[in-house]
């Protein structure tokens, strides 16, 4: 398609889009298609380098390879203000194209949403255990392309996390059905150490005190491994979600997430924050 075959609004569109520098919005050059940096994939435009694509200096290079199981299942979704038919084209280390998938789109008021689930164990060619990378494109183009995803029969030293809401929030689209998706990351970390904050009322009395009411709550440290910024940003939008569910239990957010600076020169940082079991509330009143 070339931009003379195209409407003059489409014309007008696509050269506002054009005088944008490339942004982190994840804006296309195309339409206004919106990747949310909350879903698990994170895609940039042709236009843009990946993470793995840059070069900083001062900086050293680390590659990240997102990792998954074969047997979790990966969702994907974008908006777009036109309706095209849109593809998944899932790529090998060498670029070489192993399977297509097309992407289901539901129209709304004001955009279609497209979306997209697979679990690598289960589609065929099978994709695990190697190193792919996922590519939305048209019937004309590339458009978006992630970095190496690497698909494994077991992942050590990693959680799954499911994650929803009720209303649309941070870019994803929960009203294309009900009930609402739930999406997946798996996260590298360890979640295992725990601690049990309390607070306490306290009434002194002339010669006494006496606890009137107490709270104990149940938290566990989710300590994330060496992974890129935008993940950790990824990781901070998932945990403001309605439902956040790790373990088969629902946690909630109370305390800070923390990026312990490190070595200025190693571009890959730990995170770490403390989850608060949800369902696990002691009280005592007097």
């Amino acid at each position: 398609m070339t931009i003379h075959s195209m409407t003059h609004l489409n014309k007008i569109s696509i050269l506002a889009v054009l005088f944008l520098s490339c942004r982190e919005d994840n804006v296309s050059h195309l339409w206004l298609m919106i990747f949310s940096d909350a879903q698990p994939i994170q895609f940039w435009s042709l236009e843009c380098n990946t993470y793995n694509q840059q070069q900083s200096e001062g900086v050293h290079h680390k590659c990240f390879c997102q990792p998954w199981q074969c047997d979790d299942e990966i969702k994907i979704q974008f908006t777009n203000t036109v309706e095209d038919d849109f593809e998944l084209s899932v790529r090998d280390e060498a670029a070489s194209e192993i399977l297509t998938l097309p992407f289901d789109v539901i129209e709304l008021s004001d955009r279609f949403v497209y979306s997209l689930s697979l679990t690598p164990s289960e589609i065929s060619p099978e994709i695990c255990n190697q190193l792919i990378q996922f590519v939305v494109k048209n019937a004309v183009e590339d458009l978006y392309q992630s970095d190496c995803q690497d698909i494994r029969d077991d992942q050590p030293n990693t959680i799954l996390a499911n994650y929803s809401n009720h209303r649309n929030v941070f870019g994803l689209v929960y009203s294309v059905s009900s009930p609402e998706p739930t999406f997946n990351l798996r996260i590298p970390a360890i979640f295992f150490h725990q601690r049990f904050p309390k607070e306490e009322e306290v009434m002194q009395l002339s010669n006494s005190l006496i606890s009137q009411n107490s709270v104990v709550r149940k938290q566990r440290l989710l300590d994330i491994d060496y992974v890129p910024y935008y993940f950790h940003e990824k990781l901070n939008l998932i945990l403001q979600h309605q439902f956040v569910t790790i373990f088969n239990r629902e946690w909630v957010t109370q305390e800070a997430y923390e990026i312990p600076e490190g070595d200025r020169r190693w571009p890959a940082k730990k995170g770490k924050i403390y989850l608060t079991e949800k369902d696990f509330v002691m009280r005592n009143v007097l």
